[in-house]
């Protein structure tokens, strides 16, 4: 990406005069490793005393591993939106609402990926279909519809902030079009209290080059509320790399000497095997030619073990010399586990995270109790993560009221995680039942809790299933 051309774009454009803190380097550096493939490290160069060859490094790629278990552990298939208005919940997680319309939890769960790859990703919400007059209000939104953008750290440019909460930004977006790249840049920016969103068309020949935009783009958009469209989604760790920047820090950035150690002792292992396959040395005297004049071993393309040597006397001289060097394999699967261990607590799933263990298996309850680190980690990452996915229904859930006409009132959004991966569902299941037993727990609580429920449904079914 012309990083270069896009900050005089902002700054000429829409007037925000973006300064590279340091962030661009480190985003792509954490890039390089997310991909499993750092240039500087993993291309080697050999000298073998004749000249000088490279190879590619073996790799276990767990820059990406990290930052897959982590999207995983943080959001899957088993984490719930619950809104308390029924028509704002079918709005959103209706058959055919705004989220499955966006494939949103899906996407989602990969974003949660690169935001921890990265550092940082956004969810963007747009109104797209909808009619807007030369000052950008909205006049028309009869085939109009809720779409959200994804973008990852590098498609991201903080424009103002206040600690580390982003109020203003601009997001880019790549796109190829008869084989010709259009980069877009939108910004939302606040206006008297008000966000204003602006949207720009650049082709990247010759640097970038204004175009006219897509007809359903409307240059100017006026969205009349004081929620921001857009969702900054980062680990809830601190950037200690460049504290001035609301960006946040990738999960594995203090983790990259451990990664190379694991690759270092990875491919180790794996030249092991290259180096120390089993030779076989012969004389001359033992080969015997085919008709190209090819010299070829007794057991070669399965001929017969035994040759004729005629009335040569065999002595110790003439014997097959074997080369069969010792196979370290034991030591390297002990450092690469070790390396595993410094992993795991680095990038705060604990000191044993990963295991090549399969003689047995370990239950989630043992994983709570004896690995805490990651039940406190994983809780710290969805203060964040909930804010964000909040933050993103209560702007579409404004766009699906105040602009498409959605007949819904105030609805209180929450979001439900998955936490039978740090605690068995099972225990707590029984648990809260026999909370309800002694009246603790509410029956319709322990539907809402445990099926994604909202109060009216929980109760109705309840009621539904008393009476029927």
């Amino acid at each position: 990406m012309n990083y270069s051309a896009i900050l005089k774009c902002l700054r000429e454009y829409f007037g925000a005069d973006i300064a590279d803190d340091g962030m661009i380097a480190l985003i792509e550096k954490w890039r390089e490793w997310y991909s499993g493939s750092s240039e500087g490290f993993h291309r080697i160069f050999l000298n073998n005393g004749l000249s000088t060859v490279s190879r590619q490094m073996f790799t276990l790629h767990m820059a990406k591993r990290v930052c897959e278990d982590w999207a995983n552990l943080l959001l899957n298939e088993k984490t719930h939106i619950v809104l308390s208005d029924k028509n704002a919940s079918g709005f959103l997680n209706g058959p055919n609402g705004v989220f499955e319309k966006n494939d949103y939890r899906t996407q989602l769960n990969r974003l949660v990926e690169k935001a921890f790859a990265l550092g940082s990703a956004a969810v963007i919400c747009c109104i797209e279909g909808a009619v807007t007059d030369r000052n950008g209000n909205v006049v028309k939104t009869k085939n109009a519809s809720v779409r959200f953008d994804y973008a990852d750290a590098e498609s991201i440019f903080p424009v103002s902030w206040s600690g580390d909460t982003v109020t203003e930004a601009a997001f880019v977006r790549r796109a190829v079009e008869n084989g010709e790249t259009i980069v877009y840049i939108q910004a939302h920016l606040l206006e008297n209290g008000e966000y204003v969103i602006y949207n720009r068309c650049f082709s990247e020949k010759d640097g970038l080059r204004e175009e006219p935009l897509p007809d359903e783009i409307a240059p100017v958009l006026k969205t009349g509320s004081d929620i921001p469209w857009f969702s900054i989604i980062k680990p809830n760790t601190v950037n200690s790399l460049v504290p001035s920047s609301p960006l946040g820090i990738s999960v594995f950035a203090d983790a990259i000497d451990v990664i190379k150690g694991i690759d270092l002792c990875y491919d180790s292992l794996n030249m092991e095997f290259v180096l120390g396959k089993k030779m076989v040395f012969l004389r001359r005297d033992l080969l015997e030619k085919d008709e190209d004049g090819n010299y070829y071993a007794p057991q070669d393309t399965n001929r017969q073990l035994f040759m004729y040597l005629g009335d040569k006397a065999i002595d110790g001289d003439m014997l097959p010399q074997e080369f069969n060097p010792l196979l370290r394999v034991e030591d390297h699967v002990k450092c690469i586990q070790e390396q595993m261990n410094y992993l795991s607590s680095k990038c705060g799933f604990g000191e044993r995270y990963y295991r090549f263990d399969s003689s047995r298996t370990v239950t989630a309850t043992q994983i709570n109790s004896e690995n805490s680190t990651l039940y406190r980690c994983i809780k710290k990452h969805e203060i964040l993560l909930e804010k964000a996915i909040v933050n993103t229904v209560k702007a579409a859930l404004y766009i699906g009221k105040k602009l498409l006409g959605g007949d819904f009132g105030e609805t209180e959004v929450k979001v439900i995680f998955d936490d039978s991966i740090i605690e068995d569902k099972a225990a707590m299941q029984t648990r809260d039942l026999e909370l309800v037993k002694s009246k603790i727990m509410a029956p319709y609580e322990f539907r809402m809790k445990y099926f994604g429920e909202d109060e009216e449904t929980a109760k109705r079914i309840l009621s539904e299933a008393h009476y029927g």
